[in-house]
């Protein structure tokens, strides 16, 4: 008796095949950013922000912070509600890098368990999806055979 994997993928065109190759493969996409979310919330520090910080009416903001370490970051900043253009604010805390910040660490454990969340449901959606395309497939190829054959 053959394998589930390999009945699936006998069963599947070959369109179909690469579909299912290519959807396992964009599963790859949420664990990347996983990974840097789990990676800079290991690795951030406490900072606050110094001088300006533009903030765009719907988007993130840009500005400077200074690190835990004494050292400097600038970058965009997730997290922030300002609505003025520029606003001199000092010392809001954030949570960062020499890069990035955050206005809450939390953000970043949330989205990273988030992300890894999907890679599981999205691979389970996309097999089960797949393993009925190939019963389909394997019962009308069967019943195809069947009525095509000289009746006896």
């Amino acid at each position: 008796m053959r394998s589930w994997i390999v009945e699936l993928v006998v069963g599947l065109r070959p369109w179909q095949r690469a579909a299912l190759a290519v959807s396992l493969c964009a599963l790859s996409l949420p664990l990347w950013f996983a990974a840097g979310n789990t990676e800079r919330y290991r690795h951030g520090q406490p900072a606050v922000t110094e001088g300006f910080v533009d903030c765009e009416w719907d988007g993130p903001c840009e500005g400077a912070w200074s690190l835990a370490d004494g050292s400097r970051g600038r970058g965009r900043i997730d997290g922030l509600d300002f609505y003025a253009e520029e606003e001199l604010v000092k010392n809001i805390p954030l949570f960062g890098g020499r890069d990035w910040a955050v206005a809450d660490r939390g953000t970043l454990l949330r989205h990273a368990v988030a992300q890894y969340t999907v890679v599981p449901a999205g691979a389970a959606l996309v097999i089960w999806i797949a393993r009925r395309r190939s019963t389909y497939n394997q019962e009308m190829s069967e019943l195809i055979r069947r009525y095509r054959s000289p009746a006896p």
